[in-house]
């Protein structure tokens, strides 16, 4: 081996640390140049050998005494040179850290049949085909793509990134990139190769890949048949709900096969299915109360993609709103009112003291409770004098459009008539000018509404913005019912509840949602939101071990479904890393310590085995 060569095999972390080297010729001129002890005078010379050396005192140049002490000192000096300077061999010492980048996509787990690979067993499989070419010892980092990258482990070995791949199962609808690409750029900016393992390629896409990033694609187009959309609501007059079901077929292909609906093991409904190339059908079912649960399916020929061929449904539930109407027989609301209560679903009368919504004529003001609604409608004031001095307008009307009371609400054409000067504390909804005709009330716990009219004055009543606002009103009481609004979701939504209403009752246990055989923890409050699930299937709130609710989470995203679209390709890296490898604690620099360790023991142990020698 060259000189050359050698140099280039051998690298230094630390070169400054050569400047240790320099021990050893200080240690040789001591010893050719130790001093020497005063002469001592003996009896008995002639006992000693003629070839004795006989040392003058002083210090003078003499001939280099090889000794065991002379070699372990500078064996000594050698050894902490190259602690401190780090020696690097060839690449024995680099090790190569690949951040792999997995598409989490539902797409990476299509198959045309059981004996296939999908996408996502090709993933691993490129993965360990790599890590055979790379260096020993060379590690890796796993990133999942999604809203929030997820990360399987960080320069990890193959070994324990192999089991943790395992139990990767593609399942997300489509999302960005970009958070997942973001991360593995700032660890490759350090060391690093970045590699994108997906299921499809985006051609001519030079400006959205990073171009330090390898994509490869292991995807083949497919044949699919999907449950693009399922909803299940109920009829609490009536007993029973209606399920509605769209399926869609994404292949090129006719796709002949059965959709089936079941609960508790038994079929509910079933309707066979016969449906063109990329073509869809809807189907509606009725079916009885007190299912709790439904599992619909599709069975068809030539569908790559499992987890959108079946829907979990959670049975929806009544949240009836009880409202009591204490306005006076004459007050001029009442024929109104009624008519829409009557049209509002899942609304029930109730007396006061039971009720969640209170409607009152506007002179009485709602006592403080969180637990109840209160809307009161004018005349603010009943005497004579002030319906007389009230105003009438016209408009024009400035409205909060930011309240959902308000949505959908235009009041083009209204007369609002009875208009009263206002003493509350409220924050005006509807207003015209500095007169506040719709607002809510300060300083009260009650969720309180002030209707500042004489309805008898005005032709709000006859207009389509009543019903509304009732509608309005009472939904948005029932949304803030204590439990699940909705009781089925898609991939990527957020759910919310709440958990209780005003003050909170005393706790049964830990709030839980629980999933698969798994429990996670969850923050009490009186409002709770989950970040959007990540698998599909049905879920339960628990608050220690009672049930509070089920919901459902489905995958319904007819862009991912469509398996035409994934294709096998490579684009490569446009710009190599600089720094490719990252150096590992090298194992020569223990090798060296410990035999420094043991050279400095031998070394005190010599120093004490001639001091205790008796002298001659």
């Amino acid at each position: 081996m060259s000189f050359s060569s050698l140099f280039s095999w051998i690298s230094f972390a630390n070169p400054w640390g050569l400047l240790a080297l320099l021990a050893i010729p200080a240690i040789i001129l001591i010893h050719m140049y130790h001093r020497r002890f005063p002469p001592m005078v003996i009896a008995g010379l002639h006992l000693w050998s003629s070839h004795t050396l006989q040392p003058l005192p002083g210090r003078k140049r003499e001939k280099l005494p090889i000794t065991p002490s002379l070699i372990l000192e500078l064996l000594a000096a050698f050894l902490l040179a190259m602690i401190l300077s780090g020696p690097r061999f060839g690449e024995a010492d680099k090790v190569v850290h690949l951040i792999a980048i997995l598409d989490d996509t539902a797409y990476m787990s299509a198959r045309a049949d059981k004996n296939t690979a999908s996408p996502r067993d090709l993933a691993i499989f490129e993965l360990e085909k790599r890590f055979e070419k790379l260096p020993r010892s060379s590690v890796v980092t796993l990133l999942l793509t999604g809203a929030r990258s997820e990360s399987l482990g960080h320069a990890i070995p193959w070994s324990e990134a192999k089991e943790r791949l395992a139990g990767w199962q593609p399942s997300a609808p489509r999302h960005a990139f970009g958070p997942a690409w973001d991360m593995g750029l700032q660890l490759a900016n350090r060391s690093g190769q970045l590699l994108f393992l997906t299921a499809r390629l985006v051609r001519d896409s030079n400006r959205l890949y990073p171009d330090s990033m390898e994509v490869v694609s292991l995807g083949e187009p497919l044949e699919n048949v999907s449950i693009s959309a399922a909803r299940w609501t109920f009829d609490s007059a009536k007993g029973k709900g209606a399920v509605f079901i769209r399926v869609q077929n994404h292949g090129v292909n006719r796709a002949v096969g059965e959709l089936k609906g079941s609960a508790r093991g038994k079929a509910v409904f079933s309707q066979p299915l016969a449906l063109a190339g990329n073509a869809g059908a809807s189907f509606e079912f009725v079916v009885p109360g007190g299912l709790q649960q439904l599992r619909v399916v599709t069975e068809t020929t030539g569908d790559g993609l499992e987890i959108d061929s079946r829907a979990d449904l959670v049975e929806p539930k009544a949240r009836m709103v009880t409202i009591a109407n204490v306005l006076p027989r004459e007050h001029a609301a009442n024929a109104s009112l009624e008519q829409v209560l009557t049209a509002i679903p899942e609304v029930q009368m109730g007396s006061r003291d039971k009720a969640q919504l209170v409607v009152e004529a506007a002179g009485t003001l709602p006592p403080s409770s969180p637990a109840l609604w209160w809307l009161g409608i004018g005349p603010v004031s009943a005497t004579p004098a002030d319906i007389k001095a009230a105003r009438d307008l016209k408009g024009p009307y400035l409205l909060e459009k930011r309240n959902p009371l308000l949505d959908g609400i235009e009041l083009d054409g209204v007369y609002w008539g009875g208009i009263q000067p206002l003493k509350n504390d409220s924050t005006p909804l509807i207003s015209a000018g500095q007169q506040r005709l719709l607002s809510v009330l300060n300083g009260t716990r009650t969720t309180a509404y002030l209707l500042n009219i004489d309805l008898s004055r005005s032709n709000l009543t006859e207009s389509p913005d009543w019903p509304i606002l009732l509608s309005n009103l009472v939904e948005s009481r029932r949304n803030s019912l204590p439990g699940l609004q909705r009781w089925n979701y898609h991939l990527g939504e957020n759910v919310a509840f709440r958990l209780f209403e005003g003050d909170p009752s005393p706790a049964a246990g830990a709030l839980s949602v629980e999933f698969d055989g798994r429990r996670k923890l969850l923050a009490r409050s009186e409002d709770v939101e989950l970040a959007a699930p990540g698998q599909a299937g049905v879920y339960t709130l628990r608050e220690g071990e009672q049930i509070l609710d089920q919901f459902a989470v489905n995958f319904q995203d007819p862009e991912t479904s469509n398996l035409r679209t994934l294709r096998r390709d490579q684009r490569p890296a446009k710009v190599l890393p600089t720094t490719p490898q990252v150096a590992i604690v090298s194992p020569h620099s223990w090798a060296i310590l410990i035999g420094l360790i043991l050279i400095l023991l031998f070394v005190l142990g010599d120093w004490y085995s001639l001091r205790r020698a008796p002298a001659v």
